[in-house]
Parts: structure tokens; C-alpha cells; sequence
């Protein structure tokens, strides 16, 4: 009975692995990112991106000085605008502490570009 209930659980894991279950949402450049940012806010023009080196996060930048968080969630991503939230630069990369209570800091490698973009918080 014990090597039954151990032969599901492992046949169901592969199955939701061999269906993509187990994948994370990576970006593959700035302009997805920007692109993403655009049609999830109304009205955010997208001037410039910079996406972490792991492409798991990126923060986009409007034109009118706005900034927003595109970041994975599973397979998909969620976009967060970054009214009210507090980044710190270690080394080369940027922590983001979301304003929402709750939410953990996201951390972005953006290598010599994390003092800038703190600097627009």
C-alpha cells in the first residue's frame, strides 16, 4: 500500500512537470519588459527597462517618471507600479521593498546600472 501511494505521488510530479507546471516566467530583453509594463498599467509609457541578470525581474521607467516592477509569478508575470516603495544598492544589486504589506523585497542583479535606478525612487 505504501509503495502505491509512493508510485502516484512520483507519477503525478512528472506529469505536472512534462506539462510545464514547473517552470518560472523569465524575460528574454528590456523592450518585453517595457512592453508588459505598457499594457498592464493604463496610461504607462514605457521610456526605458533594465532586466535583472537572471531575467526573473525588471523595472521599467515611463516617461513621465513612474517607475514599475514586471517580475515572475509561476509561469507568468505580474506588474506592480512602485509608488511609495524603498530600494537599496548592495554591491550591484538593487532591493526593492514593495510598498503592499506583505510582499517579500525582490532583489535585482542590474550590475553598475542599480545605483541609477535607485536614485529614481
Amino acid at each position: 500500500m505504501l509503495w502505491t501511494s509512493i508510485f502516484g505521488v512520483v507519477t503525478l510530479v512528472l506529469l505536472a512537470r512534462a506539462l510545464g507546471f514547473g517552470r518560472n516566467a523569465l524575460l528574454e530583453s528590456a523592450e518585453e519588459a517595457a512592453h508588459r509594463a505598457g499594457e498592464a498599467i493604463a496610461g504607462f509609457a514605457p521610456a526605458e527597462a533594465a532586466v535583472a541578470a537572471d531575467g526573473r525581474a525588471a523595472l521599467v521607467a515611463a516617461r513621465d517618471g513612474r517607475l514599475a516592477l514586471v517580475s515572475g509569478f509561476g509561469d507568468r508575470f505580474v506588474v506592480r507600479r512602485l509608488e511609495g516603495s524603498l530600494a537599496v544598492v548592495e554591491g550591484d544589486v538593487l532591493r526593492v521593498r514593495l510598498a503592499e504589506p506583505g510582499k517579500p523585497t525582490i532583489a535585482l542583479a542590474l550590475g553598475d546600472q542599480a545605483g541609477v535606478w535607485a536614485a529614481r525612487f
